[in-house]
């Protein structure tokens, strides 16, 4: 009862304010000279009878009118001012009385967009500085069908249109800014995501101000977005998003732009990343006769590295047709496939026309430790298969002309099922092998086959001319541990197997010279020359 009677007080105010105004603006009329005119605000002497006389122009002599200085007059000064703004107020301040349902809003907001929405703070209405309804506490699902929180907003307001304020059943939403956000999105639903996107919301605007955006893929957490600011915008044919926020301590921008172009759908997408020097843009389309289906092209460019190429996607696989990669150490096309979902997988052709060893090989030696072990560290979610070849290998001392591999990633190991090595004249060799880790260690453990096909050349390149005769066909087993720099040897045949004692001997020759100082010398040509000939020597 109190708050029945606390509104029905302001609302009796607000037209004794409204009485007083109309008897000042009566006071106008008399000081104007609108005698008749003001007999017609005395509403006791009214003759409705004779009312229509009134609208007679002939009963009027109009010409005092150009007597009268308005721009002078307080009417225009002061008093039309004012009446203006009191009633803009008015209008303005009215809802302010209206009860707000949250099923109603709810409903708006979500209902239409198949996603569900639960008010649990209040709801008011201010006018300032636009008319607007202030939401506390708004939480959306994903979908009917699923209960998973999507998106949690500690306030919300929705702004709406000048238009229709006094009748609260045709209010319009014009503007949706969702405050203070956090939002949970799984990768595994991410066309559920898509599906949402494509209700367009009633072609209602929409802001996130301020947020976090979570990835997961399933429970496990994967990274975030944070001060995240989204802008989205729809039109009868299109939709523009663009983001912006922090990404692993770097800015990062996404821009993403769709349009409806005759019976096809066109998308754009930009993003970029400041600090890392990273762009990817991208054009795909899907025709509404093959909605399933995504054709376009890509560009991701970091720094001079460059991979631009043809797609298309088709039950959550990427198929790469055709594509260039360029960057200071590799020069060549890739093709293939990559699978996104249920899990990720990939089974790709890296063709090179010429890769420069020397360069990528210094590149790595500027790297610290730390980063250098980084790098024999693979992913547990790196899953797929690597056809890896090179026609050219430029190196300082030419030893190795191309190369042709098939490697295999699963569970954070990778698998050599073929490396073939092609020595130009000197002859050739075949590697298998597999790196592996465990807690502490990452090893990697190879087979070789060394085959020398022309011996004098052999003897002349690494500078050997006391040993009469090498074998031409060489088998080593054994290990490298890729954290602490270090090689182990099992096994090694020329002729016949090598004993203990000659292995030991040579192992330790390998530590001592080509990794004392960790991978720095691990392709010194000279040093190789120095450590072969000690090996050969030793076995005679």
């Amino acid at each position: 009862m109190k708050y029945i009677n606390f509104k029905r007080y302001k609302f009796s105010t607000a037209v004794k304010a409204l009485n007083a105004f109309i008897y000042d603006f009566t006071k106008i009329l008399k000081i104007t000279g609108f005698k008749k005119i003001y007999k017609l605000i005395e509403i006791k002497k009214l003759n409705f009878s004779k009312i229509t006389k009134y609208f007679e122009i002939k009963n009027y002599n109009i010409n005092f009118l150009k007597k009268i200085d308005f721009f002078s007059s307080n009417f225009f000064i002061i008093h039309l001012p004012i009446a203006i703004l009191f009633f803009g107020f008015l209008y303005l301040a009215i809802p302010v009385f209206y009860k707000y349902e949250k099923s109603n809003i709810e409903n708006i907001i979500c209902k239409k967009n198949n996603i569900q929405c639960k008010i649990q703070g209040n709801i008011k209405y201010r006018f300032f500085p636009t008319p607007r309804l202030k939401i506390k506490n708004l939480i959306i699902n994903e979908t009917k069908e699923k209960k998973r929180i999507f998106l949690t907003v500690d306030h919300a307001l929705i702004k709406l249109s000048f238009k229709n304020l006094l009748a609260k059943e045709k209010h319009r939403f014009v503007k949706i800014e969702l405050n203070q956000y956090e939002s949970n999105i799984d990768l595994k639903n991410f066309k559920k995501y898509n599906n949402i996107l494509n209700q367009k919301i009633d072609l209602i605007p929409v802001r996130f101000k301020n947020g976090r955006i979570q990835f997961f893929e399933g429970e496990e957490y994967i990274a975030s977005i944070t001060k995240a600011n989204i802008e989205i915008n729809f039109e009868d044919n299109s939709v523009d998003a663009e983001l912006k926020g922090k990404f692993l301590n770097d800015d990062i921008f996404i821009d993403l732009f769709r349009e409806n172009i005759k019976k096809k759908i066109q998308t754009d997408l930009i993003l970029k990343m400041s600090n890392l020097n990273f762009l990817t843009k991208a054009n795909f389309y899907k025709s509404e006769n093959k909605k399933d289906e995504i054709n376009g092209n890509f560009l991701v460019k970091k720094d001079k590295n460059k991979i631009t190429g043809i797609f298309n996607y088709k039950n959550n696989e990427i198929t790469i047709n055709k594509s260039n990669i360029r960057n200071a150490f590799i020069d060549g096309k890739i093709e293939g496939q990559i699978k996104l979902l249920p899990y990720f997988d990939f089974n790709l052709d890296l063709n090179l026309n010429s890769i420069n060893f020397t360069k990528l090989y210094n590149y790595f030696l500027s790297l610290d430790e730390e980063k250098q072990k980084k790098l024999f560290k693979i992913s547990e979610k790196i899953n797929g298969k690597l056809n890896f070849s090179a026609d050219k290998v430029y190196s300082k001392h030419n030893l190795v002309n191309s190369f042709e591999s098939r490697l295999k990633f699963y569970n954070g190991n990778l698998k050599m099922e073929q490396f073939l090595v092609n020595l130009g004249k000197l002859g050739a060799a075949d590697i298998l092998g597999l790196i592996s880790k465990d807690k502490k260690y990452t090893n990697l453990k190879f087979e070789s086959n060394i085959f020398v096909d022309n011996e004098k050349k052999f003897k002349s390149k690494f500078g050997i001319y006391d040993i009469e005769k090498i074998s031409p066909n060489l088998f080593v087993s054994g290990s490298i541990d890729l954290e602490n720099a270090r090689a182990s040897f099992y096994e090694i045949f020329d002729d016949e197997k090598l004993s203990n004692e000659n292995i030991n001997f040579i192992e330790s020759e390998f530590n001592d010279l080509m990794l004392d100082n960790g991978f720095s010398n691990l392709f010194n040509f000279q040093k190789f020359k120095v450590f072969l000939k000690s090996a050969i020597d030793e076995k005679s």
